[in-house]
């Protein structure tokens, strides 16, 4: 709010004019104070519109979508920090070819912010005044998290050990935004009715392998009653991340390098009156994070080919547009996210 005691004590031109009137010699009749005080109201009434306009003390206001004051970008960022939230960076601007990071918030400072790189990304120099695009999140309790998003020139690249870090600008103004292709959802563990992951193989041509009976055993089976062994963190059309303890699957890091594409088989419990059929999909890695904190390895993938089961023998596998991703699911995730929004807004 605009301090009209200040106001009124400043030598403005505002000022001068209310003082004419009131100095104007002898008493004023009525109808000229109600003149005077209508105009000085007015003259109120127009300074705090242009002060508004102009951002003086502009809030951070969720309903705007953005906020520019330094004060408002610092306590987001540091809530960030304080939550652990992952930040997913790229470069600016994003394309469907360009890989997506996921990074750690390792350090807030007022020089700038340094992001912990994934085991297997090494910055180089030449990233040095490259823009990037981030995403993160804050979470909040029962309730939808805020999702964030900004963009920042790279400041800095170092590197201590195996792990190598990015210092970003702190950015000049933060916006509410999702980077999503695709609607992703938190899945709860009782809606997935089985799910369960293969080594991809291919067959003489060089394509995926059509017949399940020439696969591998399994990697992992999901269990509703033991999801820390195979934990599904949350779903879109488009892609699927996971969460393995390495310490329940020797060899992980090293089968996950020769390794990055996987055969997929997902059914879902029916949500809105849809039945979700089970599904084949190839699956690419995109996304590789070691969580020290936790001792878990989360894992990202992007489903490029899929197939329903119709009965049949053998897998027609098909290509899936990545603007598009699987209709089905994309169609299934966007039910469930309103079931669960209503669920979540009743409590």
């Amino acid at each position: 709010m605009i301090d009209l005691f200040s106001f009124q004590a400043s030598e403005t031109p505002l000022r001068q004019i209310s003082l004419a009137f009131f100095n104007s010699g002898g008493h004023q009749p009525e109808e000229s104070r109600i003149v005077t005080t209508a105009i000085l109201v007015g003259a109120v009434i127009l300074a705090y519109l242009i002060w508004k306009r102009l951002g003086g003390g502009a809030p951070w206001n969720r309903q705007s979508g953005a906020t520019v004051v330094p004060r408002d970008i610092s306590s987001i960022l540091e809530q960030a920090m304080v939550l652990r939230s992952r930040i997913d960076m790229s470069f600016h601007p994003i394309t469907t070819s360009r890989q997506t990071i996921s990074c750690t918030l390792f350090e807030l400072a007022d020089t700038g912010i340094t992001l912990e790189m994934p085991i297997g990304v090494s910055p180089s120099d030449a990233w040095v005044d490259k823009l990037m695009v981030c995403y993160f999140r804050i979470p909040r309790e029962n309730k939808q998290p805020y999702y964030y998003t900004f963009v920042s020139p790279v400041a800095g690249v170092w590197k201590k050990g195996d792990i190598s870090y990015v210092i970003l600008g702190i950015p000049s103004k933060v916006e509410l935004g999702q980077k999503r292709k695709h609607l992703r959802l938190e899945l709860p563990p009782m809606d997935i009715k089985d799910f369960r992951i293969w080594p991809a193989t291919e067959d003489g041509s060089f394509h995926f392998e059509t017949d399940p009976k020439n696969w591998p055993e399994p990697l992992a089976v999901y269990i509703r009653e033991d999801p820390s062994k195979l934990k599904v963190l949350d779903l879109s059309g488009g892609g699927i991340k996971l969460s393995f303890d390495p310490h329940r699957y020797e060899g992980l890091d090293d089968f996950v390098a020769r390794h990055p594409v996987l055969f997929m088989r997902l059914e879902l419990e029916q949500t809105d009156n849809m039945e979700f059929p089970p599904y084949f999909m190839a699956a690419r890695l995109r996304t590789k994070v070691q969580d020290p904190a936790l001792g878990v390895m989360m894992l990202g993938y992007e489903f490029v080919e899929c197939c329903s089961t119709d009965g049949s023998e053998t897998i027609d596998w098909v290509k899936i547009d990545p603007e598009r991703g699987i209709d089905d699911l994309v169609t299934w995730v966007f039910k469930r996210h309103l079931e669960l929004y209503r669920e979540r807004e009743i409590v």
